[in-house]
């Protein structure tokens, strides 16, 4: 019997082993000799062929390392035949680098000096706080304690994305207690289960009106000048609410005028009072550069003004972010801080 001798191409012994072999030996024949050297160059062989120079010793180069003897190198070995060349001059007592050797350790150290410094950045962002902070404000709240703390917390935490919006009182109260938000300051405080109240500090309101407005500038003002007046409002002048104390203060001097505005928001009520629609309260320190700038005017009383008290608003019974905890306690240290400086200092 005769047994006949068939050539078998190159193609169909490639099909005979499998496709991932075969097409990783196909990749291989056609990348160039530096495509391959880069496709397969080990980063962990450059860095402990950098040691070793730097070192100056295998033994050296092992005790930095955290590593064996033997295992540095061998390392030093493989990249040695992944290169193709001698990098270095072993014997004993004597430890010198080939002119290839010298050559690599060249480019090895720049390109080192570049990766430290991307570990360093992406090192420093991993331990990094990140995250959203979400706050709502009463519109008209003046309270340093808060306002230092943002500035603070942004200092200390870069990488945390602050979002403030602007809502009355009563609406940031409702918005914690249905778990809508997890922190908010208001000058309004209910006796509300679920809920934690922190006093921050006070605000002092006033009365002002516009330079359109007839009592603008006039001298010797009293209470009696302003009823019947027109009025700007905000929406939590009343009883009850965020700015009850300047709704009594109001009742108490029977400033009883028209109503002929209403806005939740400081700026709009601002805006209406300097339109000349009407007289309005508003914070003594968010009217201050305005009465400087001769565009707002200070109305009576000018005694007893009404003062709000600003609350940390916080649920008592909802898990908050790592952001969140940080930003309470701070603020919280803010304005125990603030307290110590102006009633306890010696």
């Amino acid at each position: 019997m005769t047994v006949k001798a068939r050539r078998v191409s190159a193609s169909t012994l490639l099909h005979a082993v499998s496709p991932t072999m075969t097409a990783g030996w196909v990749e291989n024949r056609m990348l160039s000799p530096r495509e391959r050297l880069l496709r397969n160059l080990d980063w962990n062989l450059l860095y402990t062929f950098l040691v070793i120079v730097e070192e100056s010793s295998i033994t050296g180069a092992a005790r930095k390392l955290a590593l064996s003897q033997p295992s540095v190198s061998n390392a030093l070995k493989r990249l040695e035949a992944h290169l193709g060349m001698r990098l270095i001059h072993r014997k004993k007592g004597m430890f010198s680098l080939t002119e290839q050797g010298l050559r690599v350790y060249e480019y090895v150290s720049s390109a080192g000096s570049i990766i430290d410094s991307m570990a360093e950045q992406f090192a420093g962002e991993a331990d990094a706080v990140l995250g959203e902070l979400h706050i709502q404000v009463a519109s008209h709240v003046s309270c340093q304690s808060f306002d230092d703390t943002l500035v603070k917390f942004h200092q200390r935490y870069p990488k945390v994305l602050l979002t403030l919006s602007s809502q009355p009182s009563a609406d940031i109260v409702n918005a914690v207690a249905h778990g809508q938000l997890h922190i908010g300051i208001s000058n309004k405080k209910t006796a509300q289960t679920g809920l934690h109240f922190d006093l921050l500090g006070y605000e002092q309101m006033a009365f002002y009106c516009g330079a359109r407005h007839p009592l603008y500038g006039k001298p010797d003002l009293t209470a009696a000048d302003m009823r019947g007046q027109a009025y700007v409002s905000f929406e939590s002048d009343q009883p009850g609410d965020g700015l009850s104390a300047v709704s009594a203060v109001r009742a108490e001097l029977q400033f009883w005028g028209k109503l002929v505005a209403v806005s939740p928001n400081e700026e709009e009520v601002r805006r209406l009072i300097l339109a000349g629609l009407g007289f309005g309260a508003l914070t003594v320190e968010g009217a201050k550069p305005f009465v400087e700038q001769k565009i707002l005017f200070q109305l009576p009383p000018y005694d007893d003004l009404p003062v709000n008290e600003v609350y940390l608003v916080t649920p008592e019974n909802q898990l908050l972010t790592d952001v969140e905890q940080l930003f309470i306690a701070m603020l919280r240290e803010a304005s125990v801080a603030a307290v110590r400086e102006r009633f306890f200092k010696s």
